[in-house]
């Protein structure tokens, strides 16, 4: 009782590539790290902006305001990104918590900023600045998530594998030897 060569998948591992960010943590892992990094970029470009600012080139004022909208929408990213890693990637949930909390700390440092709120402004830029760089450190230091494997019943395994459309179930089925 041999299965047939219709029942195995190409490259003869008996299980297909599931886009199931479950089975592949560490692509979840990876846009995690690459968002982070993006908004801890971000986050130390509007130190600089700002210091250009200060050193008396005043069209980095507008600069910094540019890059403040992008930091926030990055941040934003960066939320929906641990989300996914946390809920669907089985990655750890802090990541989540702790991008939320920045997100909402940078909605409020940009309205202090276009209030010149310099006095409260300046002391949590550095804060945001720190917290994001902390955050990176730890992301980058996260351990990979296990992956969870095939059960016999899912799309991806060779037990439990559904029929291409337009064909019937009988069809996908391994081949018995009369023999």
């Amino acid at each position: 009782m041999q299965p047939s060569s219709a029942a195995a998948e190409p490259g003869g591992s008996g299980t297909r590539e599931s886009p199931d960010p479950r089975r592949h943590p560490a692509r979840a892992r990876g846009a995690l790290r690459a968002v982070t990094t993006v908004h801890a970029a971000a986050l130390f470009t509007q130190a600089v902006l700002a210091g250009r600012f200060l050193s008396g080139d005043y069209d980095m004022l507008t600069a910094h305001a540019v890059n403040a909208n992008v930091t926030v929408a990055v941040g934003f990213v960066q939320v929906v990104v641990a989300v996914l890693y946390w809920r669907p990637g089985r990655g750890p949930g802090w990541p989540a918590a702790v991008s939320a909390v920045l997100l909402v700390a940078e909605a409020g440092q940009a309205v202090l900023g276009y209030q010149r709120t310099l006095g409260v402004h300046v002391p949590l830029g550095v804060t945001l600045i720190t917290a994001g760089l902390l955050l990176l450190v730890q992301v980058w230091r996260l351990p990979p998530p296990v992956p969870v494997p095939a059960t016999p019943g899912d799309a991806g395994s060779a037990s439990g594998r559904v029929p291409p459309p337009g064909t019937s179930p009988e069809a996908s089925r391994p081949t018995q030897d009369a023999s």
